[in-house]
């Protein structure tokens, strides 16, 4: 349960910089797979995560960022990164975008079909783990763009689970109240099973990519959800 605890933690500071393995009550390594994600630790947690004040964050939108468009490419310009005086690396979504009623000619990386998987233009699991394992010799963590608040139409949660959405009066799944975000569904923090899945998800990334922490789009849409989220998660 303090793997997952850790994960809200992180989510509920979602504008600042926040490390999952800076916590003193976290293990270094986590060896065996944990029992209450029933993942098993990739790589080892990296030890020089700063504390949020001394966080200087680099932002990274991956296809723009390098000639090739993907992870391999920001990896090749770690050196350029670290020049700078950065010591966080935030990308930006990495994963797959939402087709149906898609934003634009790439549809937006804040549209997420899928919360464990990566989009097919910016490489695979291996791409990350390598980049992730890279920064972290160059003493630079690294940080994932989490979108907690609303997928895409064509993620499989809006076939499969109706239910973790919210809906209006006639039934009808919603987008973000208050916006014309009209590639998107917005979840419903309501459900208890649909928060489970969440913070399974982030917990995916943690355990299987090494990564750090997370940044929290939409915070000012969500953020009561994600109190409901922490209090479900910790009682």
């Amino acid at each position: 349960m303090k793997s997952k605890t850790n994960i809200v933690f992180i989510l509920l500071f979602a504008l600042a910089f926040i490390s999952c393995s800076s916590s003193e009550d976290s293990p270094k390594t986590d060896p065996k797979p944990d029992p209450g994600t029933g993942y098993q630790q990739y790589g080892t947690a990296f030890d020089k995560v700063p504390a949020n004040e001394d966080a200087v964050i680099y932002q990274v939108n991956i296809r723009s960022f390098s000639p090739e468009g993907n992870l391999k490419g920001v990896q090749k310009r770690l050196d350029s990164i670290q020049k700078l005086g950065a010591n966080v690396i935030y990308l930006m979504p990495i994963y797959p975008v939402g087709v149906v009623k898609a934003a634009g000619k790439y549809g937006s990386p804040y549209c997420v079909k899928d919360y464990k998987a990566i989009n097919s233009d910016f490489g695979n699991l291996e791409d990350l783990r390598s980049l992730v394992t890279e920064a972290h010799t160059k003493n630079m963590a690294v940080i994932l763009d989490w979108v907690a608040n609303h997928t895409s139409w064509d993620n499989q949660w809006i076939t499969a689970h109706s239910d973790w959405y919210q809906k209006d009066t006639n039934g009808n799944i919603i987008i973000p109240p208050g916006t014309n975000w009209q590639d998107v569904a917005q979840l419903n923090y309501t459900n208890a099973d649909m928060k489970n899945a969440m913070i399974d998800a982030m917990s995916y990334w943690v355990y299987n990519a090494n990564i750090d922490g997370f940044r929290c789009d939409a915070c000012r849409f969500c953020s009561a959800t994600i109190l409901d989220a922490s209090y479900y998660c910790n009682s």
